[in-house]
């Protein structure tokens, strides 16, 4: 006896999944101001909506604030990025990381820093945001050119192109061991210590990113069959594939500039938005703004204690939880 199609899982009415994360949301941000080496009260907290000048609200606006801003900013940058990293490459395993971005602006940061003397956001933000885009083309550039757009070897070629870029940085610190200090825990992706002053460069770069994702959404739910197909439905394959490159530039390099290169939520992010909304990228999108900035705040306070009291890079963490994402998604299509 045949057995019946399975029915796909039930999901919840867009506007109260979008509801549910933005109330998850503000529960992880508040999470984030409250909790860390020092523990503060609802009472601080109100103090500071308040616009109280207190010692703790002090405090607060001067370090809890930014990262309290700064983390789901760049979360929800590095997840609508990772989507049209997969999207284009029609990969689910790729992300700005297996493509080599984080690595390619991770060192054009460091090359703008050491070799000019850059110090500026917006100088770091162009600088991150230029070695995003040249790596991307890179990659595909060396894929169409040996053999075709094959999944797979995109991401080989991503990798081998991250490991090149992340030696050159390390050559570049060797050199300048003055910089070594200052860049080593930024390299590894973390949101604190960092001024709210970034977000005023940061988060427009970012905000046009995304707005270019969504009006690319509905070009790139064409783009997911095959380039014969989409231009036969009258897609402009090689005009959306530079809109939506230029878009991962802005959004990896921006967020490569305010919080270093974080890894695998562009990995991590895409397949739980998919989960949630379906294959539709309008929403697709806004899942995964939403789901990665929650990912990377809820990310930032667990990195406060897992060496308490010490803190650990938030990279450290995102990269422990997508390098075990990553295995999975391996085995299951090796099965």
């Amino acid at each position: 006896m045949a057995s019946s199609p399975r029915a796909a899982p039930a999901r919840l009415p867009y506007p109260l999944l979008y509801a549910g994360l933005g109330v998850v949301l503000l529960v992880a941000a508040y999470a984030s101001l409250t909790l860390g080496y020092k523990l503060y009260s609802p009472a601080d907290i109100w103090g500071l909506l308040r616009g109280e000048t207190g010692q703790a609200q002090i405090v607060l606006m001067q370090y809890r604030v930014p990262r309290v801003v700064i983390a789901p900013l760049v979360g929800a940058a590095l997840g609508v990025a990772g989507l049209m990293v997969q999207t284009l490459s029609r990969n689910r395993i790729a992300s700005p990381d297996t493509l080599g971005l984080n690595a390619g602006a991770s060192f054009a940061v460091v090359v703008a820093s050491a070799g000019f003397g850059v110090s500026s956001m917006l100088g770091l933000s162009a600088a991150a945001a230029t070695g995003a885009l040249l790596t991307s083309l890179l990659v595909f550039a060396i894929a169409a050119g040996s053999g075709g757009l094959s999944p797979i070897r995109i991401v080989l070629i991503g990798v081998t192109i991250a490991g090149l870029f992340s030696a050159l940085v390390e050559v570049v610190l060797t050199v300048r061991e003055t910089m070594l200090d200052q860049l080593l825990f930024w390299l590894a992706g973390a949101v604190v210590d960092r001024p709210l002053t970034l977000v005023e460069t940061g988060g427009p770069i970012v905000l046009i990113g995304i707005a270019i994702a969504f009006l690319l959404a509905p070009s790139l739910d064409i783009l997911q069959t095959d380039d014969q197909t989409a231009r036969g439905l009258g897609v402009p394959v090689a005009l959306v594939r530079a809109g939506a490159f230029a878009a991962i530039a802005l959004l990896t390099g921006a967020s490569v500039a305010m919080a270093g290169p974080v890894g695998f939520v562009g990995l991590v992010v895409p397949h739980a938005a998919r989960a949630m909304v379906g294959l539709k990228h309008t929403h697709q999108f806004l899942a995964a703004g939403l789901f990665g900035a929650i990912y990377l705040t809820i990310a930032d306070v667990v990195a406060r204690f897992v060496i308490y009291p010490l803190e650990a890079p938030v990279g450290a963490v995102t990269a422990v939880v997508g390098g075990i994402v990553l295995v999975v998604l391996l085995r299951r299509r090796a099965a």
